[in-house]
Order: C-alpha cells, then sequence, then structure tokens
C-alpha cells in the first residue's frame, strides 16, 4: 500500500499529548475480559485511516502496520489483532489525507474500541448508566486536580478530588459520578501545572481509567 507521508521518524521519550477520542466500552469485550491487548479501530472522522501502529510502550519503534493491505474508511471500524502479554501500548494512526494522531500508554487489555473524530455519532448511541471510575496514576508526579464532565455539558464542572487531595503516583482513587449519561471528557492536573486530557470517554465501561 503506497504511503502518503514521510517514513516513521523513532518515537521520542517523552512526547506531548496529542488527542485521541477514546472509548472504553464495557468489560464483556471478550478481549478485554481475557487480558488481549486487542481492540477495534472505529473511524468516526471525515479521513481514511491508511495505517495504524501499536506497539508496548517498552519497545524502541512503532513496528509494522497493523492494517496490512486494509484501510479503515470514514464510518468503518477493524480489528487490530495484538498478542498477549503486554497491555500498555503507544498507538499511532496515519490518515490517508495527511495527518497524524499518537495516544501513549492506552491499558490496551480494558481497551474496546479506539473512535477517532468528533463525538457526534459517539455521544448519540452512549448507552446509560453508572460513570463512576477509579482514577489510576501511573505517572511520575501527584495528580492535584482532576475534572470530568458528560461531554453534552458546557465547561468542565467541579474539582472531583476536593481540595489538597493529591493522587500519589502507583494510587488509585474512585471518581464518584451521578448515574445517567456514559461519555465524559476528563481533565487532571499534574503537580506542576501541566494539563492533560482525554475526550468522549464512555466512563460506564470504564472501570479504572489510567493515567501516565
Amino acid at each position: 500500500m503506497a504511503s502518503v507521508h514521510p517514513p516513521l521518524s523513532p518515537r521520542p521519550a517523552r512526547p506531548g499529548f496529542l488527542l485521541l477520542a477514546l472509548v472504553l466500552l464495557p468489560a464483556a469485550s471478550a478481549w478485554a475480559q481475557s487480558g488481549d491487548p486487542s481492540f477495534r479501530v472505529v473511524n468516526n472522522s471525515l479521513k481514511v485511516v491508511n495505517e495504524v501502529y501499536a506497539s508496548p510502550v517498552s519497545a524502541p519503534g512503532w513496528g509494522h502496520d497493523r492494517l496490512g493491505a486494509d484501510v479503515v474508511p470514514p464510518g468503518g471500524r477493524q480489528l487490530i489483532r495484538l498478542p498477549g502479554g503486554d497491555c500498555l501500548y503507544d498507538v499511532r494512526v496515519v490518515y490517508q489525507q495527511g495527518g497524524a494522531e499518537e495516544r501513549r500508554g492506552l491499558d490496551a487489555c480494558g481497551l474496546a474500541d479506539l473512535v477517532l473524530g468528533g463525538g457526534g455519532a459517539a455521544a448519540r448511541n452512549a448507552p446509560q448508566g453508572n460513570p463512576s471510575f477509579n482514577l489510576v496514576n501511573r505517572g511520575e508526579r501527584a495528580i492535584g486536580e482532576v475534572y470530568a464532565f458528560p461531554v453534552s455539558a458546557q465547561g468542565w464542572g467541579p474539582e472531583r478530588l476536593g481540595e489538597g487531595n493529591l493522587v500519589q503516583p502507583g494510587q488509585s482513587v474512585p471518581v464518584q459520578l451521578p448515574r445517567g449519561e456514559c461519555l465524559y471528557n476528563l481533565r487532571w492536573v499534574w503537580l506542576g501545572g501541566k494539563v492533560e486530557e482525554r475526550r468522549n470517554l464512555n466512563a460506564c465501561g470504564a472501570t479504572n481509567v489510567v493515567v501516565r
């Protein structure tokens, strides 16, 4: 399959955060239950996905294109099969019309669908239920603030940890959310001021949300 972009360069050690819509579906998924890191790419963007790379975070490079001769058209989906053993993966998606997106440190064993594009279609089809989850800090610094708000709402809403509370490295804390909508936007602030976000999270299917 012809590629329309320059050759991949080695992955930097500490990349910047790039937005990639992420939906964690219920653990009823066979591979999520079995510890299999395989997942589906769901293309809700307006671009054709030309290549998908997925490699364990411990690997030095991206490896081979997991789509092979296939592409994922707008509105399409494709299963990305990965070998068992590792759960933490880095993923890179390359679009046929140019441009790429990356997501680092995915807990792929708990991931059913990796959704690309805006949240409109996902929001319309989102289930209702209990969106509460455990936030797991696998980073090197403490988290000082956490915000979680439905994608249908405006703004980020209240800070969820409470004044003076921290999520230390290696610690897990419950984030209690009201029953109802499942699709949430998540924002967390590391000590030192760095802010990261995860959009279109299906919180009703995410028992643990891992950040690093």
